[in-house]
């Protein structure tokens, strides 16, 4: 391989610009993320009746819709919940499977149980999420004068329709707020004098609440639709409509009540920083999508929101890509001080800065043809990935510098910088193929994981294998190619001379003085040893047996704990409390955080308080910035 590069120079020089320049782009374009995608399939089917209780909705819809969601094919496991008029199913099926199959599968088992359930209940959504469906964002809406009907309308109908349209981005319904609806409260008193009942009034109001057509008519050469419109534009009309008529006088729905533009009975209250506030989660759409381009293009479409008051007041918090940018750049400073020491090590040891130039190009070009098999694999740049290559950055230079060290050898032999080149790639050859698969044979047994641990873990193989087999290539090709054209023999031998005259050759034999004591107290230690085989090997088991007995005493986790800056508290009051006075609770907490928490350390305090008896009940409320469990 050294002695087809040499022979073919050009052809070597172009696919290293090729990989320099195809692998930068695709790095730049490639999708961004905290974790790599996570493809367990996961399909929610929610389904409403409005008014059923708890007890009848897990009776009567989620519990024959579970058994007959069994005849899925590739099911994992299968949770629900059921709330007052809502039912949510979620069916995992098993990692790997394919989520539109098993969304369609789901659909028309769905639609062939309508039919046994209760009659009146609404046709069910299913909808096809993943271990990477969560929110990356939260949209705070509030502002003085508006009260919560506004903002769960403007959060509705004019500010999500406009951020929805973001690349990669699904924004679900509003959580908090009020729905605004036109409320007619009856007196049972005057109804029983006028012998009505309540769904007398309900009655009236569905049939007299119509646009109904009335045929058309032709004038000139336009043929006009014609309409009878009786909807009420506002609540004081709806008091007008007749419930019956008794002789010559009507009996009117204002007679026996009164119709109000109030809101509908609120089950979920939002608070941020003590106001009563709405607040829009931002999922993103799988695992392939850019979290860091999603919050942008939040951020970018909130600053040209149009036909909102001004005095409402928009907000990003919980932003998860924040710890994404956060991650990368601890990476990236930790790799690039590796990097520097590396190095520094490779120049103190060879004492050669042309050689240590020689050895650093196997670094870019071997992280950014693992970036080309990343990307062609559907991979993301995420912690996992970054923190293979971390992790491989010293390892990418071993290769080269075995080829680099016998080629420098041929040189103070006295041979010809083509000859050394290629004698020296040629003689190790074998060697260095023999260590990069060793090295590659330890992320083998990663293909026998499952869950998320195999996703994870994946992801981190993806990074090192494909970087370690192009070291390999670099140190057979471009390595001697470099020593070939570059390095002379006059420069391996005043290799010496050079460093006794200048500052840096100093350094380097005072390195090599030092190093050479270390060495040689390593012989004396390694003889002793070898004098004593038994007792060595004992003294090393006992030492490898003690470091396991401190295994309970450490925790089990994917991560190492981390402050995200973010405090979730959970509080559950008795079943059946009136949502006013969870509310009170919660103000409880907020003022022993603001007790505890000093000010200047604390941002923002979001509280999510109730339920959502509507299409909410399927999105997640709030971010989570630690990874998905294994089950």
């Amino acid at each position: 391989m050294s002695g087809f590069s040499i022979k073919y120079p050009f052809f070597i020089i172009v696919a290293c610009l090729v990989i320099a320049i195809v692998g930068t782009v695709t790095l730049v374009r490639m999708p961004v993320d905290l974790f790599p995608p996570i493809n367990i399939p996961v399909v929610v089917v929610a389904t409403f009746y409005s008014g059923m209780p708890p007890q009848q909705i897990e009776t009567n819809i989620t519990n024959p819709f579970e058994r007959f969601f069994t005849l899925a094919s590739g099911v994992d496991h299968i949770e629900s919940r059921s709330l007052p008029g809502v039912s949510l199913i979620k069916i995992y099926f098993q990692p790997g499977t394919n989520a539109d199959a098993d969304l369609s599968t789901v659909s028309n088992l769905a639609m062939a149980d309508l039919r046994r359930l209760p009659p009146g209940t609404l046709p069910p959504v299913v909808l096809k999420f993943d271990a990477s469906s969560l929110p990356v964002c939260l949209i705070t809406l509030k502002g003085q004068g508006l009260n919560e009907t506004d903002l769960q309308d403007l959060g509705r109908y004019t500010v999500r329709n406009q951020i929805a349209n973001v690349p990669g981005a699904s924004v679900p319904q509003p959580f908090g707020g009020r729905y605004r609806q036109i409320m007619v409260y009856v007196d049972p008193l005057k109804l029983e004098a006028n012998q009505l009942s309540p769904m007398d009034v309900v009655r009236t109001v569905n049939e007299s609440n119509l646009i109904l057509p009335a045929g058309d008519v032709k004038i000139g050469p336009v043929d006009y639709n014609l309409y009878s419109n009786s909807q009420a534009p506002t609540g004081k009309f709806i008091n007008g409509m007749p419930l019956k008529t008794v002789g010559q006088s009507s009996v009117l729905v204002g007679d026996v009540g009164k119709a109000v533009d109030a809101s509908a009975i609120q089950t979920n209250i939002v608070r941020v920083d003590g106001q009563a506030s709405v607040y829009l989660p931002i999922l993103k759409q799988g695992g392939d999508t850019n979290t860091m381009a999603v919050v942008d293009g939040i951020k970018e479409a909130l600053r040209h929101l149009v036909d909102i008051p001004q005095q409402l007041i928009t907000r990003v918090v919980f932003d998860q890509s924040l710890f994404v940018k956060t991650a990368i750049a601890n990476l990236l400073r930790e790799g690039s001080i590796g990097l520097l020491l590396t190095g520094v090590m490779i120049l103190l040891f060879l004492g050669s800065m042309r050689a240590t130039v020689a050895v650093f190009l196997s670094i870019p070009l071997s992280a950014l043809a693992a970036f080309l098999a990343i990307s062609a694999g559907g991979g993301t740049v995420n912690a996992m990935v970054l923190g293979g290559l971390a992790l491989a950055f010293s390892r990418l230079i071993d290769n080269s510098v075995i080829v680099l060290e016998n080629i420098f050898r041929h040189l103070e032999m006295g041979e010809a910088a083509e000859v050394a080149a290629e004698k020296g790639g040629q003689e190790v050859a074998l060697a260095v193929l023999a260590a990069t698969i060793t090295t590659a044979i330890v992320f083998f047994p990663v293909v026998f994981l499952y869950g998320v641990s195999r996703f994870l873990f994946m992801a981190l193989a993806s990074a090192v294998i494909p970087s370690l087999w192009a070291s390999y290539f670099v140190a057979m090709t471009v390595v001697p190619l470099y020593c070939a054209k570059l390095v002379k023999k006059h420069e391996a031998d005043e290799e010496v001379g050079e460093h006794s005259a200048s500052p840096h050759g100093w350094i380097v034999k005072s390195f090599n003085f030092y190093f050479e004591r270390m060495v040689g107290k390593y012989d004396r230690t390694l003889a002793a040893s070898l004098l004593k085989p038994v007792n060595t090997v004992v003294g090393l088991a006992g030492v490898s047996l003690l470091s396991f007995s401190l295994y309970p005493f450490l925790g089990v986790s994917f991560f190492p704990r981390t402050d995200p800056g973010q405090m979730v508290i959970n509080l559950k009051a008795p079943s059946g409390t009136r949502v006013e006075l969870t509310e009170n609770y919660v103000k409880r907490v907020e003022q022993i955080i603001h007790q505890v928490v000093p000010a200047s350390e604390l941002q923002i305090i979001v509280s999510n308080i109730g339920i959502t008896t509507d299409f909410s009940a399927i999105t997640p409320p709030t971010p989570r910035h630690t990874p998905p469990s294994s089950k």
